[in-house]
C-alpha cells in the first residue's frame, strides 16, 4: 500500500519514505507505527494496543512510544510549525490527522481501475475497484457520496476477487449492515444492505449483473429497520 500525504510518500511494500527533498530515514519500529496509525485513520490507537503490535509479549518502558511518535513527527512534519500529522489523544494514545491519499501497490496500475462490485442506491450507483476505497463526502481522488448523513471518511471497502470487506472509520452516523451497525470490519455478500448514516445502498457483485440491466432495473437498497425506528 502506497500512502500520500503533504509531500510525504510512503510505501509499505517497500517500507519506503520519501518527500520532495528525497528519501526520509525512519527506524524499523518508528515505520511500523506510522503505518498502524495511517491503516487506523482517522481513529486513535490507544497505547496498549500499539504496545501490543509493536512490542508483543515484551515489556518496554512507556517513555519507548513516546520516542517513537517524537521521531516520526521529527522526519514527517514540516519544519518549523506547530501542526504535527500525529496528534496526541489524551488519557488514550495518538491518532494520524490529515488528508491521505491512499493506492494498493499490489495490484498492477491495469488491473486497480477495474469494477468489483457497485453499490446501488434508488438513484445512483458507486462503483467499487479492486483494492481499497474510501467512501465519504468531500473527498478528493477517493469515493465521494455527497450526501449530509455521510462523514468525510465515513467507510472503507476493501475488493478483492476474492471478498468484499467493509470497515467504518469512526463516521458520526454509524455504517450499517443489514441493519447491524458495525463496529468491526465485516466481509459483506452479494445483496447485502449498506446504509452510510441514512444513505443506504445494495452491494451487487459485478459479475452478478446482467449485461443488459439498466441501472433502473437494478435492486434498490430497501429502508432498514433503524431507519424505520428512528422515522417512526
Amino acid at each position: 500500500m502506497k500512502y500520500t500525504f503533504g509531500t510525504i510518500c510512503l510505501d509499505t511494500g517497500g517500507r519506503t519514505v520519501s518527500a520532495l527533498s528525497g528519501p526520509v530515514h525512519l527506524t524499523r519500529k518508528a515505520f511500523d507505527l506510522l503505518v498502524v496509525l495511517l491503516e487506523a485513520r482517522p481513529n486513535a490507537v490507544s497505547k496498549d494496543d500499539l504496545h501490543a503490535r509493536l512490542w508483543p509479549d515484551t515489556f518496554v518502558a512507556e517513555s519507548s512510544l513516546q520516542n517513537l511518535v517524537h521521531e516520526i513527527r521529527q522526519a514527517i512534519d514540516a519544519p518549523g510549525t506547530q501542526t504535527s500529522w500525529i496528534r496526541t489523544v489524551h488519557g488514550v494514545g495518538y491518532s494520524f490527522c490529515g488528508d491521505v491519499r491512499s493506492s494498493d501497490t499490489r495490484f498492477p496500475p491495469g488491473q486497480r481501475d477495474r469494477i468489483l462490485a457497485w453499490l446501488v442506491g434508488e438513484s445512483t450507483r458507486v462503483p467499487l475497484r479492486l483494492g481499497e476505497n474510501v467512501l465519504g463526502r468531500g473527498l478528493e481522488q477517493e469515493t465521494e457520496i455527497d450526501l449530509p448523513t455521510i462523514s468525510r471518511r465515513h467507510a472503507r471497502i476493501v475488493a478483492t476477487d476474492d471478498s468484499t470487506t467493509v470497515e467504518d472509520l469512526g463516521s458520526k452516523n454509524g455504517t450499517w449492515v443489514n441493519d447491524e451497525r458495525l463496529d468491526s470490519p465485516r466481509v459483506l455478500t452479494d445483496g447485502d444492505v449498506l446504509c452510510l448514516g441514512s444513505a443506504c445502498f445494495r452491494l451487487r457483485l459485478a459479475r452478478s449483473l446482467k449485461a443488459t440491466e439498466s441501472s433502473d432495473t437494478l435492486p434498490s437498497a430497501s429502508h432498514p429497520a433503524h431507519l424505520r425506528k428512528k422515522s417512526g
